[in-house]
């Protein structure tokens, strides 16, 4: 499957800000990426509040169901005009996990770290000057690392062997502070994210690209320059091509061709690719055939052909504020605000027949984004452009279900929502409600039955939120941080009891992930010599590895 990448992967680096965390493609679960018009940073971790404890409560539950109806189109949006949908999702970073075994770098120090999450063992090795964005490729314990060195511009690709950590370091264009790396893990792409460059001038274009083949024994970088300003880097499912979504339109880079890396083509993404302005969402399928493009502002989407530039325009009759994709690229979701419905669009018979498709309106719902289960089940319906405290199930399952719904009540408002893997259960993040001493709160969401939401307030805003992968998606950790009162900790979840268990941190949080081949789960602390604590996922043990950059373990 294509493999998108959106931002920086700072992993693990030391004295670092994060905002909220989740996982990525290098990662070991994705979690649901929910669009919006504009996009806003969620609450940086040296502004939150204090640690946490939980609670618990039940929402109310209001059924309703309808089954979907195919159409041309749908009718006109209606009332005032609300503020755009913020993006916190897309604010999430993501840890690097390969195996049993979790990268770490120090732009500090110089030196990388790899840590076995059953074991504690741990390796280091020095890499270029101030290695800062790593990356994993390939699968498993047999990974490779990548890591930028912004302060050298170079990247440093790490091998584990039983017995050693091996590098090889290879140039790449100054400025890049972004990876992509392709499904099979041959290729990794170092880019120029515009958007984690403070006070760019117009004239950067930050168009050079860097591609890497990490093929053991033979690795090499080749400079290649794409469009103006690249948002997005993807793959094709076969690692043969890549595609950089950039504001003139997508520029194709073709792999294995006999003379090595290069681009071959500039797909536009509009009929008029000067005079319209740059989409504010692009999604490519998974084979890399076929693009979804929203704008701002628009009520229709475009279906664009990368082979043949083709563009099929599918008007949905009211502003688009959310655009998604499922995994398995078989169709699109597209939500309507102000009309309150959601159309479903097969992927790839939109393209020929742009009038076919189906939709549901949900007349008493306000809502303006969707996250998806990994498996396109289920679709979490809210919205975090006004105050609400509602949260729609739509199912997407085939059947007399297709397009079925419920609303729950969440009691506070919501901040964020995250489907699990499996479409059993969601994860929110909310915004305490009226009245509350509560300084954060999230709620556990089944999905699959008909079951009460469980609230959890907590004494600090919630800075991370991780998930299990695959079936079941049965663990989750909420962290939390409040560095005023040097309190720290995160939330082990299990589903489907919703059992919530609250575990102290020695240090400020700085990443969460899951190390699923060991059934761990782990946040990375600040600390001058590297600070780690894994947590079982069963008994819910915790374990802190302290000072492994110096080479010896402190294990509390």
């Amino acid at each position: 499957m294509a493999t998108e990448t959106r931002g920086t992967s700072r992993v693990l680096a030391w004295g670092a800000r994060l905002a909220l965390c989740a996982l990525g493609p290098a990662a070991v679960v994705g979690l649901a990426h929910c669009a919006s018009g504009d996009e806003a940073g969620a609450t940086s971790g040296d502004d939150v509040g204090t640690g946490g404890t939980a609670g618990g409560g039940g929402g109310g539950v209001n059924d309703a169901a309808a089954g979907g109806t195919a159409g041309s189109g749908l009718g006109g949006a209606g009332g005032s005009v609300l503020p755009p949908e913020q993006e916190i999702e897309g604010s999430f970073l993501a840890p690097v996990v390969a195996g049993k075994r979790v990268w770490s770098a120090n732009p500090e120090s110089g030196r990388v770290a790899l840590v076995d999450a059953e074991t504690l063992a741990v390796r280091t090795v020095q890499a270029g000057f101030q290695p800062t964005h790593l990356a994993a490729a390939g699968s498993g314990d047999s990974a490779a690392a990548v890591v930028l060195n912004v302060g050298s511009h170079d990247a440093t690709v790490l091998r584990a062997t039983p017995t050693e950590l091996t590098t090889r370091t290879l140039p790449t264009h100054r400025g890049a502070n972004a990876w992509a790396v392709s499904p099979g893990g041959r290729w990794a792409i170092a880019w120029t994210d515009a958007s984690g460059v403070a006070n760019a001038d117009p004239a950067d274009g930050f168009q050079d690209v860097t591609v890497l083949d990490l093929t053991s024994g033979a690795e090499a970088a080749t400079r290649l320059t794409v469009g103006y300003r690249p948002v997005r880097l993807a793959f094709s499912s076969d690692d043969t091509r890549a595609f950089a979504v950039t504001e003139p339109g997508i520029s194709v880079i073709e792999l294995t061709g006999a003379s090595g890396p290069e681009v071959v083509d500039l797909v536009a993404l509009s009929a008029d690719p000067i005079g319209t302005p740059a989409p504010s969402d692009v999604t490519l399928t998974p084979d890399g055939t076929l693009a979804l493009v929203r704008w701002d502002g628009a009520t229709s989407v475009a279906v664009v052909s990368v082979a043949t530039g083709a563009i099929s325009t599918v008007e949905l009759g009211a502003v688009v504020t959310d655009l998604d994709l499922t995994a398995d690229g078989t169709r699109a979701v597209a939500v309507l605000r102000e009309a309150s419905t959601v159309a479903v669009l097969p992927i790839p018979g939109i393209h020929a027949a742009p009038g076919s498709f189906a939709a549901v309106t949900l007349t008493a719902e306000t809502f303006g984004s969707v996250a998806l289960s990994r498996s396109g089940e289920v679709g979490l319906l809210f919205t975090n452009a006004i105050p609400s405290d509602r949260l729609t199930i739509l199912d997407f399952r085939p059947g007399a279900g297709f397009l079925a719904y419920r609303t729950v009540a969440l009691k506070s408002n919501v901040r964020a929502v995250f489907a699990a893997d499996d479409a059993a259960h969601g994860v929110a993040l909310l915004q305490p409600a009226a009245g509350s001493t509560k300084a954060g709160a999230f709620s556990l969401v089944p999905t699959d039955e008909q079951r009460a939401p469980k609230i959890v307030g907590t004494d600090a805003i919630p800075v991370s939120v991780v998930l299990t992968p695959g079936v079941p998606s049965d663990r989750a950790l909420v962290t939390v941080r409040d560095d005023s009162k040097k309190t720290w900790g995160t939330y082990l979840v299990r589903f489907p009891t919703l059992q919530v268990d609250y575990l102290k941190l020695a240090g400020q949080p700085l990443a969460t992930g899951m190390v699923p081949e060991a059934r761990k789960g782990f946040v990375a602390q600040q600390h001058p010599e590297g600070r780690i604590t894994f947590i079982d996922l069963e008994d819910g043990t915790a374990r802190t590895l302290t000072g492994f950059e110096l080479g010896a373990k402190v294990i509390d």
